[in-house]
């Protein structure tokens, strides 16, 4: 490549990154489909690709939201434990599966998430009791969420989320979010922080299989894996600024972009 397609890789990047950490879902969702319809990449390679600058994504803004303290870690680590033998498995399953059905029935889970979204983005209190295991996180700037979450569950989702992570590349965040605010019962930011915590890992052992199966260009990667992990350092303050509703709505958005794309065949 030439010097400034260079260029581009990183500045698509940090669009796709700082988008992505700002609603809490890695970016890959736009990412896949540019890289099959600029770049002519096949499904399998820019689903590898993808999922390796997500993982890069997902750290910068994660480490961002560490210092926010918005992320709940212990319960992070908790629910990253099925995401794991998720992501393993969907990673192998991509080059042997036939999508269509499968993208039918998930672009169908992500419209009905974006339509609650989108219809019913009324902003939660700083506090919200769901019963089960109970949390308390105070951020940086000492706002208080108090909320309890149903383990058992989660971790059934949790493990959907990491399984659709490495089979479609586009991040598991975009089941997790909206499962995390609307089933879980988690406050926005903290869902959304939580969120990205949780997909460094997911997307770490997904792009390793996609890896090893030889699924990720490491040139395009590491160049628009630049561009994203300064896009999730913009992404994670922005969100500082940002209300509850404008994220909901914005996610909702999103995740119907997402179904759209999962129907078509690019």
């Amino acid at each position: 490549m030439l010097w400034y397609e260079y260029l581009i890789l990183v500045a698509l990047g940090f669009g796709i990154g700082g988008l992505g950490t700002l609603i809490g879902i890695g970016g890959g969702m736009y990412l896949v489909p540019a890289l099959i319809l600029l770049y002519g990449f096949e499904p399998k390679l820019a689903t590898g690709t993808s999922l390796f600058f997500i993982f890069l994504n997902v750290l910068s803004g994660s480490i961002s939201y560490l210092r926010l303290r918005r992320v709940d870690v212990k319960l992070g680590l908790i629910l990253t434990i099925p995401t794991i033998p998720g992501a393993i498995i969907g990673a192998y399953l991509v080059g042997y599966i036939e999508h269509f059905t499968f993208r039918l029935l998930f672009a169908a889970l992500l419209v009905w998430a974006s339509l609650y979204l989108l219809l019913k983005p009324k902003a939660q209190s700083g506090s919200v009791k769901t019963g089960g295991y109970g949390r308390k996180i105070v951020d940086s700037s000492g706002k208080v969420y108090t909320y309890s979450v149903n383990i058992p569950l989660g971790l059934v989702t949790s493990f959907v989320a990491g399984f659709a992570s490495s089979m479609f590349g586009i991040g598991g965040g975009v089941l997790h979010v909206p499962i995390m605010i609307h089933i879980l019962g988690m406050p926005v930011h903290v869902a959304t922080s939580t969120s990205h915590f949780i997909l460094v890992f997911t997307t770490l052992f997904g792009s390793i299989t996609h890896s090893t199966l030889n699924n990720v260009s490491f040139e395009y990667a590491i160049f628009l894996g630049l561009g994203g992990v300064l896009g999730a350092q913009v992404g994670a303050r922005v969100s500082s600024r940002v209300g509850d509703v404008k994220i909901k709505r914005l996610l909702g958005l999103t995740l119907l972009l997402v179904a759209i794309r999962l129907v078509l065949r690019f």
